[in-house]
């Protein structure tokens, strides 16, 4: 059928711009003044023009003929080569603008400036060959049947309010949800692909069935199903085409550890590693949408997991079902069906039908569920296309999607639903959407640098009231209320692998990441670029990128490879050929060689003329260079991270289309006064800056700023006038200096300030009149405010009232309060109507001898209470409503309602903790409970009823160690013991059952380990700096033979008593399998027939143990398979393969590393 109502293909918005770019003053003076075939110049408008009318028809017809998506690749090649050259023309006039001294150029002056650089024969000859592409184009359309038609655009309808995708879209699966979790909490293994210890859940599905979702939903709710958290830890790692061993390890240690930057460079170091932390621990593991592993890939893998707790559980979802098989067995893979119709009904009219008039909604109603019935049970599918609906309300609109051919494709690659979905979008959506194919599937992506890269493409509509970032957002916010974009509950952005595939088929040959199967003949065509150096790919695929000479965006997105390497991407003299590249992100590519390496590099980046967006952060630079300063196309320019960089040339202020700068952690000690003629800048970061001390008396000038974040610098004030940059959005921080007091005054015309904000140097306010003219309780869009004061407050009444003008408004989430002066806390903090408020830290408040009512903010999560050195006693007043004096009281039902974090520290006079009685307890969501440096705290004030609390540090106070015995804990997991002088022994009484771990550390004065009170459950045990423990006086008072679960012992610096270790048969559990001695600098020999008691022992680590002079005459253990010999330099020489003298005592042991190196 024909369509009636359609959106623009993507090619036409492309052409509009390039129409319009023809037609300007830049490119009408160029042909004027090189007299240019005015002719010949119109006939490629005409046959531009002509090309657009079958595009529609063409985006359709390519999803079936593939001879269609050829010509319509080779239409897209010609369009491109016209846009490049009429960008360079655009780019030369703006040269010629800069650098003009008069400001005016005339047409002879144009003429001269041209001629130097462009020449009319070269322009005319690209103009020819252009056109006999287009011409022979055109000839073609007739025998692919391209029909000609009018490019009908509609108005694009925009959300009212663009929101995140819901998590909690799940219908039809509650069933699914429960045989998963049923299979989780069973004891039993059955499955094959799993150890005697773990079993391996598969859930088998075809792409957008929703198995990913299903996964997400169990994990999140797993821990509430029963009153005892199954799992001691918990971990998702996304998969996809990943099949690297050392990849997947790295990335599931570093979840499990909550870690970012693991170091460890080999494969069977790392597995050690991750086998070492999962010891004795019951996992939850979550392996997302896995395709490409193989039997060997999958038995390397799982052997980290051996050590783990028996019960741990992997969850793997797979449309593959050889993967399935492979990973579990069968009665472990759960295959994933469809939601049921009706299920798929309630999907689709929450998402299409939610703001339909009630007059159209029968009418729509009865054509959606027919439109259902074509969804095949795809919630993805149903989303998408329910969000395209969402905003049209006309019949005869829903009738063309119900009816279109698309849903009768038969074998295809793309699903019908998202392939519609994609179609009715409007032009520059598709150009956008696209462009999101240069990224690896799974990959994480960050709105900000997207918009910005979207920009220096010229993907993004221009519109009066907005500016582009603006509009990018909005772009990015309509995806996402398509699902083209998924979020997470963490905020994290990604596309649907469906989707991917979706973007990349749509894109064609101009969008290349190296996760694509690409070739030479590919990369030579490609547009857009960008490379992932730690996956898994061979590096000769794109050994020809240099050759390259259209490209336009070139990504490295990650640090792997460094120029001068035997293999690297590109050699760096290859980048001055690449004349159209528009994006060159090179983040930390190659720095660390040298420095005349890196001048040469970016030296070469100058003679980029079109670029718009760098990115050369982490370069080692001492100054920024001229050449760079004269790309004057230039939108995004990124230094974060370049340590060797003092300052910024003059000549940046040549730069007038620069709109976002980052010197993020530079060494930058001044910004030069030229910086305030980039009258565009729209973003300017300095954060982490430390010997900057004043910005440019004239930033004021820069009237399009929107965000300064000063955060980290050593900024002393700020520079008069700042209520100038009115359009200011964010502004990290506020300086309050010495002698301008007053000029907190200027934050109260910023109105629109949004996010975080921190005002410092509050003890500089002169007159408090000008605190309350700041209006900060007025900025409705700030979610988090610190309030800093610097060195002692003599005037405690100054402050407290300076506090209380500095009220925000109630839809803030973050408060931070720092050296506050006041005796107690103005009525503002902690009332009730801060319903937001997540997070609250306050810290060294010397002065207050009362906490404020925090229990009354029902949705705080964090609070942390720091250096309040008058606070003896906590009491109602910390609760409840109470009066300043806490004459009275008016306790609310459930304070701390939502707290899952809290921590007290260095509150040298605390004495009492008063617990008011509420249902359930007033603490009863609390994860994590530090209790550091508060010494006077007495033992009967620690809340012994905490049924969720899973983490307890306590340091320095040797009352609350006595009083664990009597609190009802069944959920912690870890408990921390520091710096305690007073303790002797340990435990005093019967710990919590439940915990796992325990860590003892600096308790001086610690003489020995009881035999009992021992939980039941505890797996790892770590003891450092307590030197009177292992005194040979002692030797029998830590005996640990009797903690029959212990599997993994740590002993690190007890001094120089300890020279033989152990010191007597019995004194380590059998059980153990795990042992590391760490720093025992006087230990001279070990006791091997102590040891090979130890039957289970797996992995030995000696460390620092510089005077061990051999191994054991015994030997050590049999079942011993890794054994790691760091820093002993008696020892090392002994036990060199073959040639020591203890080789023979070792041999047998399966993996033996001796200073970090494999032997």
């Amino acid at each position: 059928m024909a369509l009636e109502l359609v959106g623009e293909a993507l090619l036409s918005a492309s052409l509009e711009l390039l129409l319009d770019r023809m037609a300007s003053q830049d490119v009408m003076d160029f042909i004027r003044g090189k007299k240019l075939d005015q002719g010949l110049f119109n006939k490629l408008k005409i046959m531009l023009l002509s090309a657009n009318r079958v595009l529609n028809d063409a985006e359709m017809k390519q999803l079936t003929d593939r001879d269609v998506r050829k010509w319509l690749n080779e239409l897209k090649d010609a369009i491109y080569n016209a846009e490049d050259l009429v960008y360079e023309i655009n780019t030369e006039a703006l040269r010629y603008e800069i650098q003009s001294q008069s400001g005016s150029h005339t047409l002879f002056q144009v003429r001269n400036f041209f001629s130097s650089r462009i020449t009319v024969k070269n322009v005319e000859a690209r103009i020819v060959e252009i056109l006999n592409t287009l011409e022979f184009l055109m000839e073609q359309k007739k025998h692919l049947g391209l029909v000609e038609g009018s490019v009908q655009t509609r108005p694009f309808p925009r959300l009212s309010a663009a929101t995140l995708v819901e998590e909690s879209d799940i219908y039809g699966r509650d069933a699914d949800k429960e045989a998963i979790i049923k299979l989780l909490l069973s004891e039993s293994d059955e499955a094959s692909g799993g150890s005697d210890r773990i079993s391996v859940i598969s859930i088998v599905g075809m792409g957008g069935i929703g198995k990913t979702t299903l996964a997400q939903s169990v994990y999140r709710t797993i821990d509430d199903r029963i009153m005892t958290k199954p799992f001691d830890i918990k971990a998702w790692i996304t998969v996809s085409e990943e099949s690297d061993v050392f990849t997947l390890t790295k990335a599931i240690y570093e979840a499990f550890t909550n870690s970012e930057n693991c170091t460890v460079k080999e494969t069977f170091q790392l597995q050690l590693k991750l086998k070492v932390f999962l010891e004795g621990k019951k996992f939850l593991l979550v392996l997302d949408d896995v395709w490409n592993l193989n039997y060997k890939c999958w038995y390397d893998l799982k052997s980290s997991f051996e050590s783990a707790g028996s019960g741990s559980k992997i969850i793997a979802t797979t449309r593959i079902i050889e993967i399935a098989s492979i990973m579990a067995g069968a009665p472990n893979q759960y295959q994933l069906k469809g939601i049921p119709n009706e299920d798929c009904w309630r999907l689709f009219e929450k998402h299409a039908l939610g703001n339909v008039q009630p007059s159209v909604y029968q009418k729509l109603e009865k054509i959606g569920r027919e439109i259902v019935q074509k969804f095949k049970g795809l919630p993805l599918a149903i989303k998408s296309l329910g969000g395209l609906l969402r905003t049209e309300q006309d019949p005869k609109y829903w009738e063309n999607i119900l009816k279109n051919d698309t849903w009768n494709l038969g074998k295809c690659d793309i699903l019908p639903a998202l392939w519609l979905s994609y179609y009715y979008l409007p032009s520059h959506l598709k150009r956008c959407f696209a462009y999101c194919s240069i990224f690896p599937k799974d990959y994480e992506l960050e709105m900000e640098t997207l918009i910005l890269l979207w920009m220096a493409q010229d993907l993004l509509q221009p519109q009066e009231t907005k500016t582009p970032e603006e509009v990018g957002e909005e772009y990015f916010k309509d995806l996402i209320s398509r699902s083209f974009i998924l979020t997470n509950q963490d905020g994290e952005f990604t596309m649907h692998d469906l989707v991917h595939d979706l973007a990349k088929f749509v894109s064609g040959q101009s969008c290349l990441s190296l996760d694509a199967d690409c070739s030479s003949v590919l990369v030579s065509k490609t547009r857009h670029f960008s490379y992932q150096g730690h996956k898994s790919h061979n590096i000769k695929k794109i050994l020809g990128l240099g050759k390259n000479k259209v490209l336009r965006t070139l990504l490295l997105l990650d640090q792997c490879y460094e120029f001068g390497r035997e293999k690297y991407l590109m050699h760096p003299q290859e980048l001055q050929s690449l004349q159209y590249l528009r994006v060159l992100s090179a983040d930390a590519y190659g720095y660390s060689t040298g420095g005349h390496l890196i001048m040469k590099v970016v030296n070469l980046i100058g003679n980029l003329k079109l670029l718009r967006y760098l990115n050369i952060s982490g370069a080692q630079i001492k100054e920024l260079p001229d050449t760079i300063c004269a790309l004057y196309n230039l939108q995004t320019l990124l230094l974060k991270r370049c340590t060797a960089l003092t300052g910024l040339p003059n000549s940046i202020g040549n730069l007038k289309h620069l709109r976002y700068l980052d010197l993020t952690s530079s060494s930058i000690e001044k910004v030069p006064e030229s910086l305030c003629n980039l009258h565009e800048l729209h973003t300017l970061i300095l954060s982490g800056c430390r010997k900057l001390t004043h910005l440019p008396s004239n930033i004021t000038k820069l009237i399009n700023l929107r965000h300064l974040d000063i955060l980290g610098t050593s900024l002393r004030e700020m520079p008069p006038e700042m209520s100038n940059l009115k359009g200011l959005q964010r502004l990290d921080e506020f300086v309050i200096g010495k002698d301008s007091g007053s000029n907190i005054k200027e934050l109260g015309k910023l109105q629109n300030l949004h996010g975080h904000l921190c005002i410092r140097g509050l003890e500089n306010v002169i007159n408090v009149e000008d605190v309350s003219q700041a209006n900060v309780k007025d900025k409705k869009c700030l979610t988090s405010l610190r309030l800093k004061w610097s060195g002692y407050t003599d005037d405690p009444l100054k402050a407290r009232e300076v506090l209380g003008r500095l009220q925000p408004h109630s839809n803030l989430e973050r408060l931070a309060i720092e050296n506050y002066g006041g005796l107690s806390f103005p009525p503002w903090v902690g009332h009730r109507s801060f319903s937001c408020i997540k997070s609250v830290l306050l810290s060294d408040c010397k002065n207050c001898y009362l906490l404020p009512p925090l229990g009354r903010l029902t949705s705080l999560e964090v609070l942390g209470i720091s250096g309040f050195e008058m606070v003896e006693r906590i009491g109602d007043e910390f609760y409840s409503d109470s009066d300043v004096d806490g004459s009275s009281s008016s306790v609310i039902t459930k304070p701390f309602q939502s707290l899952k974090r809290l921590g007290f520290f260095n509150m040298a006079e605390w004495r009492e903790w008063s617990l008011v009685k509420v249902e359930g307890g007033v603490f009863s969501n609390v994860k994590k409970l530090f209790l550091e440096d508060c010494p006077k705290l007495k033992e009967a004030c620690l809340p012994n009823n905490l049924p969720s609390l899973e983490h307890l540090r306590i340091i320095e106070n040797d009352h609350l160690i006595a009083s664990l015995s009597k609190c009802r804990y069944p959920s912690l997991g870890l408990l921390g013991i520091y710096r305690c002088p007073k303790t002797k022994t340990f435990p005093k009484g019967r710990l919590p059952s439940n915990i796992h771990t325990i860590q003892i550390n600096q308790c001086n004065e610690l003489v020995s380990l009881s035999e009992e009170g021992w939980p039941s459950n505890l797996k790892s045990l770590e003891i450092r700096y307590c030197e009177k423990l292992f005194a040979h006086t002692n030797s029998m008072k830590w005996n640990l033979g009797m903690l029959t679960s212990l599997t993994t012992l740590i002993i690190c610096s007890p001094g120089d008593v300890l020279d033989t270790f152990p010191e007597e048969e019995g004194q380590l559990p059998t059980s153990l399998t795990s042992l590391y001695l760490l720093c025992v600098p006087n230990l001279k020999s070990l006791n091997g027939k102590a040891l090979r008691h130890i039957t289970s022992l797996q992995r030995l680590q000696i460390c620092d143990c510089q005077q061990l002079q051999c191994l054991p005459e015994e030997g050590l253990p049999a079942s011993l398979s890794d054994l790691n010999i760091d820093l002993c330099p008696l020892l090392k020489p002994r036990c060199q393969r073959g040639t020591g003298e203890d080789w023979p005592k070792i041999q047998h042991i399966q993996s033996i590393q001796i200073d970090y190196e494999d032997i």
